[in-house]
């Protein structure tokens, strides 16, 4: 049976690159797996060899649907990938018996009122390398096609019901509408362009505060806000908005550093962190008082991370797209404004805080001389921990509570 399909034109060019990967899915995850699918793999052993690996491979993971996660190995890799970076599970029993987490990414798809929306994952090298190939920028095409069990059982599933119990996602299409009408703007930097998005996601918020009622009256706003944006005519009016902006970059740094300094623990992100702090000095003094953290202060060489932010604007000059296709291919994979709790101008802060981060990894991490494999390593990496870790979005909700720091004005000064 044939289903409408919403997704990228280019999904499906995606195809797993297997043991050419370089930076595999299959190491330092939690890969869950449900006790359903840990029994239908065991009855489908065939091999003593395999049988072995498979009785000592998983630990408990009490986490949303999943009961066991894979266990890792010496290496920090799933136990069962082989010596070229293949999945024995794949070879043992075939791709229906792998588990639906390994079956599914690096897709992303959704059910939403009886038509499925796919994406795809930034976390995955092969996935980042075809967006930027992208020049012209994400196209979304409806289509009517196959879909397939595995995007059918992971898809995330929004019904009528949900609809009727949440009123902000009868907003579901607009929000698309605005959202790539707005960050693909080649007009203005993608930094100036999140600003003018937190403009009309801050009215669409107070807009829904007056009661549902008021659809049509939201609808029309987007259509509205859009159309003006991209008016060559207002171009002057938005662009006084950033004259007096700080670019200094100063407070993205320090809210990159105060919220990243417990990292997820993962030696890629380690990697990153060390290379940040090598880059520009950082160097940070803290009190500890019952296990928590009651005095940080954060020292870094100025001079070196504005030579820093120069590098990479020389290393991006030509290939901006590159962040505009990863950014809206990311957000809308974590089904932007539904990505954390609290309202939508909470996930638009959240969404604008994981972009400034993103935004300073890649500062300093790239150099002028820097590569596309760079580039792909260091997005695909970061990505792991920021759009694809729930601890992330519990911190981005603590750290939005803690700091109290919901403005238009401190998001801008994270995003310029």
């Amino acid at each position: 049976m044939k289903h409408i399909v919403l997704q990228p034109s280019f999904y499906n060019k995606f195809e797993c690159i297997g043991s050419d990967c370089k930076y595999n899915c299959c190491r330092e995850w939690n890969i869950g797996i449900t006790k359903k699918e840990l029994k239908n793999m065991k009855r489908n052993i065939k091999t003593e060899e395999f049988r072995k690996i498979f009785e000592d491979a998983f630990e408990k993971y009490q986490f949303d649907v999943f009961d066991y996660k894979i266990k890792f190995n010496e290496n920090n890799k799933c136990k069962f990938l082989d010596e070229y970076g293949l999945c024995k599970v794949y070879k043992e029993m075939g791709p229906e018996n792998m588990s639906l987490t390994c079956q599914i990414f690096p897709r992303r798809p959704v059910y939403y009122m009886g038509k499925y929306e796919c994406f795809l994952d930034i976390a995955c090298e092969e996935v980042v390398r075809l967006l930027l190939q992208e020049k012209e920028g994400i196209k979304l095409e409806v289509i009517e096609r196959e879909v397939t069990d595995a995007e059918k059982n992971g898809a995330a599933r929004i019904d009528y019901g949900t609809v009727e119990m949440n009123a902000v996602i009868h907003f579901w299409t607009e929000f698309k509408v605005l959202f790539l009408g707005v960050l693909q703007n080649r007009e203005y930097t993608f930094g100036e362009r999140m600003i003018v998005l937190g403009m009309a996601m801050k009215k669409i918020y107070e807009m829904l505060k007056k009661g549902v009622e008021y659809k049509k009256e939201i609808s029309d706003y987007i259509q509205q806000f859009v159309t003006d944006f991209n008016d060559n005519r207002n171009k002057d009016m938005y662009d006084k908005l950033f004259e007096n902006a700080d670019k200094s970059g100063r407070k993205r740094l320090f809210n990159f550093i105060t919220y990243y300094f417990n990292a997820s623990g993962k030696i890629e992100d380690l990697k990153i962190q060390n290379r940040i702090n090598s880059r520009i000095d950082v160097k940070m003094k803290f009190q500890m008082k019952q296990k928590e953290i009651q005095n940080l202060n954060i020292e870094y060489n100025v001079e070196k991370y504005q030579q820093a932010i120069k590098d990479f604007e020389e290393f991006i000059k030509g290939k901006e797209h590159w962040i505009e296709n990863v950014m809206v291919e990311g957000i809308l994979g974590v089904r932007f404004p539904f990505y954390v709790k609290g309202g939508i101008w909470r996930n638009y802060c959240a969404m604008a805080m994981t972009y400034s981060m993103m935004l300073v990894m890649w500062t300093c991490c790239l150099e002028k001389d820097s590569t596309e494999e760079d580039f792909i390593y260091y997005t695909s990496e970061f990505a792991k921990s920021l759009f694809n870790n729930m601890l992330h979005m519990t911190k981005l909700e603590e750290q939005l509570n803690k700091t109290e720091s919901e403005t238009l004005g401190h998001m801008a000064a994270l995003v310029l």
